[in-house]
């Protein structure tokens, strides 16, 4: 069984060219947790500076415009799915 599969969404969704908005409209928010890939992948705005875990806010809202919902839906959903598969 998956129940603990999740997809790591990072600044790739912020990109400019990514198709991820459109593929996460088919993805469950209790499937995905927020990433940062760093130091590498920086999010827009933040594209070309070395990428740290601040900028994950940007991945927050991006999901948040991707999936119709306010940022502390994706925020309170993501930790809870984060908290089911690390048991923590």
């Amino acid at each position: 069984s998956f129940d603990n599969f999740v997809l790591g969404i990072g600044g790739v969704l912020t990109f400019k060219k990514s198709h991820l908005p459109e593929v996460l409209a088919s993805v469950p928010l209790d499937r995905v947790v927020l990433e940062t890939d760093s130091p590498y992948m920086a999010p827009v705005p933040m594209r070309g500076k070395r990428n740290e875990s601040a900028y994950v806010q940007y991945v927050l809202k991006r999901m948040a415009e991707s999936y119709g919902v306010a940022e502390d839906v994706v925020a309170r959903q993501t930790t809870d799915n984060v908290i089911r598969v690390f048991r923590v």
